[in-house]
């Protein structure tokens, strides 16, 4: 088979066909990889893009240089939403700083990630969710030059384009962000309108938002992601009886929204154990699920293949907690191969590791992983 342009290898496989080769993403969700110190590495060991400035948003997420993408035989870019622009964020301190939801985040010394530390909207009750100040969805910043940017991308490169997730969480993520999760979870039992009327209002912004920025850019996309962690490594974080009462309405409006704006892939990105929301998300119209924790309960890579590969994509499911910080180079070839034949045939699958890359893993492993999905993703497979 003759080689084919990124953005014609992405669509391809997305749509369950066998392109020349298994597509390869790194950074167009922002999670895969993370950290300045592994990226600071990486550019090093390339000898590439090493003057230029890191360009990162909260939790050091990265956004890859396109030297690298070349290096790493990478088939996707993405696209964001203005965050330093919109998402207004008031340092406070040297490890505290406070999004646009007013909760504060705080980073421990020597940690690689954020956390809230206090949450707004802990002791509200519900005349008091109308007077929060919800940020506006329609704030023009957010989108500012977007439809341009695609634009000139889609005509100037054949990557596959990708509008990433907005603020990295979903309706659930931030509603414990701003309720804390002991106190979400007690609303769900014991406060049904509260909890609707607060799930409500988040779904409002979201759909706001999804619309405003597809668009602007949804006839240059080819996959948006939303995120939404739902579950631990063991399993869901509460039951799938209360996700299809609170979230699922939520899901299916902001779905609709992305779907009525885009032709693009509909890719969701939930953590751990996310088996017991597939059938869910089939029925919603996802496409494609990342990160495929595999190390996790449920999370067989061949029974997620044989189950779901007629009607998911797969995206991620090298494991980083693991695997990739103790493994060699030649076991890192070794589990690319493997994971490609298994969740690569009859497409479907588009390559990357399944969350971010930590400093704990080197630069050759990390060019080895990119190198062996380039090396063993050719189909057809043997």
């Amino acid at each position: 088979m003759k080689a084919l342009s990124s953005r014609e290898r992405f669509t391809i496989a997305m749509n369950h066909q066998e392109p020349d080769r298994v597509p390869i993403d790194l950074g167009s969700i922002a999670s895969t990889i993370r950290t300045v110190d592994a990226y600071d590495r990486l550019k090093e060991y390339l000898g590439l893009a090493v003057d230029k400035k890191i360009r990162h948003f909260a939790d050091e997420h990265i956004i890859p240089d396109e030297e690298i993408l070349k290096a790493l035989h990478v088939d996707t870019m993405y696209l964001r939403v203005n965050v330093a622009k919109s998402w207004k964020r008031e340092r406070l301190d040297a490890h505290t700083v406070v999004d646009e939801w007013g909760v504060p985040w705080i980073k421990a010394p020597g940690s690689f990630y954020t956390f809230p530390s206090a949450h707004p909207l802990k002791t509200a009750r519900m005349e008091e969710l109308e007077k929060f100040p919800w940020p506006d969805a329609n704030e023009s910043s957010r989108f500012e030059g977007l439809r341009e940017k695609a634009q000139k991308l889609f005509r100037e490169t054949d990557y596959a384009l990708v509008a990433e997730g907005l603020t990295g969480v979903g309706v659930f993520d931030m509603s414990w962000h701003l309720r804390g999760m002991e106190n979400i979870f007690m609303d769900m039992l014991l406060y049904p309108e509260f909890t609707e009327d607060l799930f409500r209002r988040l779904t409002d912004f979201y759909v706001g938002v999804y619309r405003n920025y597809l668009r602007a850019v949804g006839e240059y996309v080819q996959m948006v992601i939303y995120y939404e962690d739902l579950s631990g490594q063991d399993g869901p974080l509460f039951s799938p009886e209360l996700y299809r009462r609170y979230v699922k309405p939520c899901h299916r409006r902001i779905f609709q929204t992305i779907r009525e704006n885009t032709r693009a892939k509909l890719c969701v990105h939930t953590c751990g154990s996310a088996y017991a929301f597939l059938d869910d998300y089939v029925e919603l119209g996802v496409e494609v699920i990342n990160p495929v924790q595999t190390s996790a309960k449920d999370m067989d890579p061949r029974h997620l293949k044989e189950r779901y590969g007629k009607v998911l994509s797969f995206h991620g499911a090298i494991d980083t907690q693991r695997f990739l910080p103790r493994a060699t180079p030649a076991e890192i070839e070794a589990e690319v191969r493997r994971m490609i034949r298994i969740l690569g045939r009859g497409g479907g699958y588009l390559f990357t590791s399944c969350h971010s890359i930590q400093p704990d893993v080197s630069a050759e492993k990390i060019v080895a992983l990119f190198s062996s999905a380039e090396k063993h993703g050719k189909y057809p497979l043997d």
